[in-house]
């Protein structure tokens, strides 16, 4: 059975270091009145109508969520891209689940998103995790190669995440990536 969505590992979470961002970039967690950033944010990186309502029953209506656990980064003081540090039980408790990784696109290409993503990984080393999670589409190649820098690695659980992970692999252009996660020459 086909998952929605590829599944991706970070074995251990040593040798983070706390992200550091350019000049007139920073990082901060909700506050009261973010949904409507959050869904603004999410609306336009993924191309599509996200009212603040599903901020509410996907986050902060959650058992799991902690205002520290969602972040916002800051462009001269606008929220222009979001992550949520969640954990999700399947994965274990001490595995952190990296969730809603999202910039507005004018903002892309800066390697923010890497930062992004390091910043929650760092607040789970803060918290105690010792590996993390998380969940991407097959065609977020510029997320996946972030990941993969980020030492993600692809979780193959049978032929059919083999077949995706080989084309996700070809179309990064990195077949050796294909060979050492899914045994393809």
């Amino acid at each position: 059975m086909q998952r929605s969505q590829l599944l991706m590992k970070r074995r251990s979470l040593r040798g983070i270091k706390k992200p550091t961002f350019p000049k007139g970039y920073a990082l901060r967690t909700y506050q009261e009145g973010d949904d409507a950033h959050w869904a603004r944010i999410i609306s336009k990186a993924f191309r599509t109508q996200c009212p603040p309502s599903v901020f509410w029953r996907e986050i902060a209506d959650q058992k799991l969520f902690r205002p520290e656990r969602v972040f916002f980064l800051l462009h001269e003081g606008k929220p222009v891209g979001t992550a949520t540090a969640w954990a999700k039980p399947e994965f274990g408790s001490r595995a952190g689940y990296v969730h809603m990784v999202a910039l507005v696109p004018e903002h892309t290409g800066k390697r923010l998103g890497k930062k992004l993503t390091t910043a929650v990984l760092w607040y789970f080393t803060e918290q105690g995790f010792t590996s993390a999670f998380l969940h991407t589409d097959d065609h977020r190649l510029p997320a996946i190669r972030i990941y993969l820098e980020l030492e993600f690695e692809p979780v193959v659980e049978g032929e059919d995440d083999q077949k995706r992970w080989v084309e996700v692999f070809r179309d990064l252009k990195r077949p050796e990536l294909a060979h050492r996660y899914c045994g393809e020459e």
